[in-house]
């Protein structure tokens, strides 16, 4: 790129999620005080892709390695060279069941160059259903760190447990988050929401707001590379560099596999498909389909997942069994099927008439709906999640009936806060709802277990799922009688929420349907899966301005199978017995392997 540019985006558009809470003055209450909640972030100081003679693996491999796509006989390897000169390079994988990486079952070699930005993927298969793995990478006499994997189970399972992440915004703080999620032997796999990265220069609030407390990360050395918004191909690909120096995402990587989806800030703010709120091609970032295509291109150099369709690269959304227990439909709410967001019709809120009413707005396109009714529909899986970006649940300023109207103070449905979110765009979730109650195929039987997986929003909720929550004829808070599913909500790495939860009473007293709600942690969601039941538990660190290892449970929450509906559990789960050993690091990594 040319000269650095200014964070020109310090004000975004009202309606969209980085301030819904800012504005969440519920009657009777004060103005919210709240950092954007859709802050971005740029990275560096590590000179993420400089070109360097390779003296030592740290060097050679200084991106670490990773794993993801598990299937039941195959997984995804990856990792990245530091060239010492231009043209191709030679890199081979092997893989075995022992930590020591004696007897190597599977190898071989990959050749990659600056057309790739010298990253490195092999989906390696013939391997066996539900087994762990180590790998490694070798170069010109170099050896990678050792990286730990996992298929999937392939049938009888009892018991699945995985990590749920969403929005790593890395100038605003330590990925604590990801190391301590990495410290956990016992899980199958991590899922990954979105916002891995952000495009903005720095945090993403504009100088103007704050700038001593909100400037690009330098006070706790984490400032970005490139030091200006990504916009090319090759900022794009400085930037996924510049996340994967950071030790506790390398950790993470190496320990588990992971499957991923992008959301907006991997491309950027408030991405539609012809377009995002900070994209302006009149300010010399090109036509958005370049912006888009460059974005998508690095992600899959730089992300440890397959292409679902090589001649449709930005078909993300794809399907997981994971045996009976678990299937798990990965969607795209953001490049493939959106129409832009709307502005607010009601103050700064908005209400769902005029234009949000229109049956032609989508979330997702035509082709992705029907996909996702044969999964929901053919699956023989106990646990149906669909894994997806932002809110499915409603979240209102004011709560009413779907059957008030603009007579009615509230309007149809009442006051929505979050037009980014599936609020704005009602008649395509009244489709997703049509799935669910089984009406899109024979014999309309209603889909049972359906749990919704959400990122974005950088808080925490656990909520009953269900057409109109305010109509106490339809839908019994209590009971849950009327939850066609639930949706459990995961906060962000290290993006910001709120500074208070005085929200919080407000937020419940106008949405029933909500159970658990918490504005101000970040950390992670772990989720322990078995045939009984599913349970959500919410796991903080409540520091990230300093490297450290501290973390806390704070609440569990469960959907028993059958009853579609979010109760308090008793206790936090209990860690597997005898989980595979986690991959040894630094001098056990090569003693292991010579």
């Amino acid at each position: 790129m040319g000269q650095p540019k200014q964070n020109h985006r310090s004000a975004l558009a009202p309606q969209t999620r980085r301030s819904f809470l800012r504005r969440a003055g519920f009657a009777g209450g004060a103005a919210l005080s709240v950092v954007g909640l859709g802050g971005c972030s740029d990275d560096g100081g590590s000179a993420a892709r400089v070109s360097r003679a390779p003296g030592s693996s740290a060097e050679t491999f200084a991106h670490g390695v990773a794993s993801g796509d598990p299937l039941t006989d195959r997984v995804m390897l990856w990792s990245r060279v530091t060239p010492s000169s231009e043209g191709d390079v030679s890199v081979n994988w092997m893989l075995s069941e022992s930590p020591d990486m004696s007897n190597v079952l599977r190898s071989g070699t990959v050749i990659t160059d600056a057309t790739r930005d010298y990253t490195v993927k092999a989906d390696v298969t013939g391997l066996a259903a539900g087994t762990t793995y180590y790998y490694q990478f070798e170069t010109a006499g170099e050896r990678s760190p050792m990286g730990r994997t996992r298929t999937l189970p392939a049938a009888g399972v009892q018991r699945l447990r995985m990590a749920v992440l969403s929005c790593s915004n890395y100038p605003f703080g330590f990925f604590n988050v990801y190391g301590r999620v990495a410290e956990r032997a016992d899980l199958d796999l991590v899922l990954h929401l979105g916002d891995y990265l952000y495009e903005y220069p720095g945090r993403g609030v504009g100088p103007e707001e704050n700038p001593k407390e909100y400037g690009d990360g330098r006070p706790l050395g984490r400032a970005p590379e490139p030091p200006y918004e990504i916009v090319s191909l090759d900022d794009y690909r400085t930037r996924h560099a510049c996340y994967k120096t950071d030790v506790d995402l390398q950790e993470l990587h190496r320990q588990h596999p992971m499957i991923a989806v992008w959301d907006d800030h991997e491309s950027t703010n408030d991405s539609w498909r012809n377009g995002a709120q900070n994209h302006d091609p009149d300010r010399g970032e090109g036509p958005w389909s370049e912006r888009e295509a460059a974005s998508i291109q690095a992600y899959y150099e730089w992300m440890p997942i397959r292409e679902t369709d090589p001649d449709n690269p930005d078909r993300i959304y794809r399907g997981f069994e994971i045996g009976d227990l678990v299937s798990l439909s990965m969607l795209d709410t953001r490049l493939i099927g959106r129409d832009e967001q709307l502005a607010p019709n009601a103050g700064d809120d908005f209400t769902d008439t005029g234009d949000y009413a229109n049956a032609d707005r989508s979330l997702i396109d035509d082709a992705q709906r029907q996909w996702l009714a044969g999964q929901l529909q053919q699956t023989r899986a106990r646990w149906k999640l669909i894994g997806q970006q932002v809110m499915f649940g409603q979240l209102k300023r004011q709560g009413a009936p779907n059957s008030s109207n603009t007579a009615n103070p509230g309007g149809q449905g009442g006051v929505f806060i979050n037009s980014d979110q599936w609020d704005g765009y009602p008649r395509a979730r009244d489709q997703v709802w049509n799935i669910i109650r089984g009406g899109q195929a024979a014999p309309n039987v209603a889909i049972d277990n359906v749990v919704v997986l959400t990122g974005d929003i950088h808080t925490s909720w656990a909520l009953d799922i269900t057409e109109d929550p305010n109509d106490a004829t339809a839908y019994d808070p209590d009971t849950g009688m009327g939850s066609m599913g639930v949706e459990f909500v995961t906060t962000a790495v290290t993006s910001p929420g709120r500074d208070s939860n005085d929200a919080r009473p407000a937020l419940l007293s106008q949405n029933p349907h909500m159970k658990y709600v918490e504005l101000t942690k970040r950390g992670y969601l772990l989720l322990d899966i078995t045939p009984e039941r599913m349970q959500a538990e919410w796991w903080y660190v409540d520091d990230i301005e300093s490297r450290n290892d501290q973390q806390r449970f704070a609440s569990a929450w469960q959907v028993r199978a059958g009853e579609n509906h979010v109760v308090a559990a008793d206790s936090q789960s209990q860690p597997v017995a005898d989980a595979p050993a986690l991959a040894p690091s630094g001098s056990q990594a090569t003693a292991a392997t010579g």
